[in-house]
């Protein structure tokens, strides 16, 4: 029987954040709708139904699926040498840990809703357009009938369409193929501009609280913070921006078109900095291994503890800039 949860964030990957626990390892879940602190397996967060699912003629509903599970194995073992060497030395490893960025930076149920809301505008504007005259909807409806793509019972008045877009009550919902199909169009293009950032491994102090994840652990900011939070959103492929990217407790990358590769000793306020962007840009949830670390959300603020981030307002309000 063909599994139904789809993970758009690998379990192996949540798994470096993760305390053991009988069967399945825990995180520590800071869950922003529900305003709640508790612990979840792996397993059961950045989960959707059917997230992978396709349907193509001669081919398995989880196919797809199959495909990711397979890429995740070597993941796996990758992200385990990258974080026992504490090094990108590993050119191959390299290679798994930035196509997972790539990966999460396209595969997301945030972009999902953003390319649907997209296409959801495009065909209301062009039912209006459809729908200014008798005329026109009339004629459309001619050509869409003799196309094949109207039932001859098909009897809708031009009253009765009229009232239904205006009255606004439905909702235009992609094909979860095409949204798959496009996601992976997508990533190929932008993974070159990943591949040529340089690349920086930041690791923490061994007395540090540590790095956390969230949902949604891909993060793209400006480079300058004067720059954030305004009119202009931050590209994969414009200068001046930054990649975060948290890799273990104790690991995270920074990714930039002006750095060069290399790795770097951190103090705690450039952790607890990192950490501030993985809380802005999460969904819903921001995963830890307990709660023992520190944020800060802006670069002249004091650390904060963990445990104030279920009551910090910017936290539960607020989400930061998108991709």
């Amino acid at each position: 029987m063909a599994a139904r949860k789809h993970h758009y964030v690998p379990q192996c990957y949540l798994k470096l954040f993760s305390v053991s626990h009988k069967k399945i390892p825990q995180l520590t879940v800071f869950d922003r709708e529900r305003k709640k602190v508790y612990k979840a397996g792996i397993d059961n967060v950045a989960a959707q139904r059917d997230f992978n699912a396709i349907d193509v003629e001669g081919m398995d509903a989880d196919a797809f699926e199959k495909s990711m599970s397979g890429f995740e194995t070597e993941l796996a073992d990758a992200l385990q040498r990258v974080v026992v060497a504490r090094s990108l030395a590993n050119e191959e490893d390299r290679a798994f840990l930035l196509n997972l960025v790539g990966l999460t930076a396209m595969r997301n149920p945030r972009l999902r809703e953003t390319i649907r809301s997209g296409h959801e505008q495009v065909a209301r504007l062009i039912m209006d357009q459809v729908l200014s005259s008798k005329e026109m909807y009339e004629s459309q409806v001619k050509k869409v009938r003799e196309a094949g793509g109207l039932p001859e019972s098909n009897k809708t008045s031009y009253e009765e369409m009229k009232r239904f877009v205006e009255g606004g009550q439905y909702e235009l919902t992609l094909d979860n193929t095409f949204q798959v199909g496009q996601e992976m169009r997508v990533f190929d293009k932008i993974l070159p501009l990943i591949f040529q950032r340089g690349w920086i491994l930041l690791r923490a102090p061994e007395n540090s609280g540590g790095f956390i994840t969230s949902d949604h652990p891909f993060c793209l900011f400006w480079t300058d913070p004067k720059r954030r939070g305004g009119f202009y959103s931050p590209g994969l492929g414009l200068r001046g921006t930054e990649i975060r990217f948290t890799i273990s407790p104790r690991l995270a990358l920074v990714g930039a078109f002006e750095l060069k590769n290399g790795d770097v000793d951190v103090s705690e306020e450039s952790v607890a900095g990192v950490n501030g962007g993985v809380i802005a840009l999460a969904e819903a949830q921001v995963y830890a291994r307990d709660q023992n670390f520190h944020y800060a959300m802006q670069p002249d603020e004091p650390l904060q503890k963990a445990s104030r981030l279920i009551t910090d307002k910017r936290f539960l309000l607020h989400r930061g800039e998108e991709e």
